[in-house]
């Protein structure tokens, strides 16, 4: 009888770390404002959109810089460029929440591809991210990161199987276990 405890104790203890370990790891929010790098806004060619970046001291001076393919063809609120490399946007003041906002930026008409937005600030470190203008976005948008819950579903039928499948064969062996003895 102590060895059926036993076992069915660790199916348990298994059972409850596999549950716990995924919420506990997603359980962490952050108490302040969050560092990064955002565009939001008309990611399609000739497009306007806000450049935001957070984890900064209110009144921090923050520069924005944006590069990929015509890079030069970018403009702030209808101002163009001269110079054939990548444009800084700013200083922008951190506001009180520690995040900066660039005015509209305008992408090129013949905007296409990845683009790399840098968030930089003196004592900082840089702060990047990427988007998808143009064919290869599929009509623009952000790009698609991170997963799909639902691809995982797979995954769980296929443990809670299996985990089924050692709860039986330990009721089946300690039954086997008590008509033996």
């Amino acid at each position: 009888m102590k060895s059926l405890r036993t076992k069915i104790a660790a199916v348990v203890i298994a059972v409850a770390a596999i549950i716990a370990a995924p919420a506990a790891a997603s359980a962490y929010t952050p108490s302040g404002p969050t560092a990064g790098v955002t565009a939001s806004g008309s990611l399609t060619p000739g497009g306007t959109i806000t450049l935001v970046a957070g984890g900064y001291a209110p009144n921090t001076p923050v520069r924005f810089t944006v590069t990929g393919e015509n890079g030069a063809g970018i403009t702030l609120a209808m101002v163009k460029f001269v110079s054939s490399t990548s444009p800084v946007f700013g200083p922008y003041s951190a506001n009180g929440s520690g995040v900066a906002s660039s005015a509209g930026v305008v992408l090129p008409s013949n905007a296409s591809g990845t683009y790399t937005v840098t968030a930089s600030a003196p004592g900082y470190t840089n702060q990047t991210t990427q988007f998808v203008v143009g064919s290869s976005a599929g009509g623009g948008g952000l790009s698609d990161t991170g997963f799909d819950a639902t691809s995982m579903l797979g995954v769980w039928i296929g443990g809670g199987v299996l985990l089924l499948g050692g709860v039986l064969v330990t009721v089946f062996a300690a039954r086997r276990e008590r008509q033996d003895a």
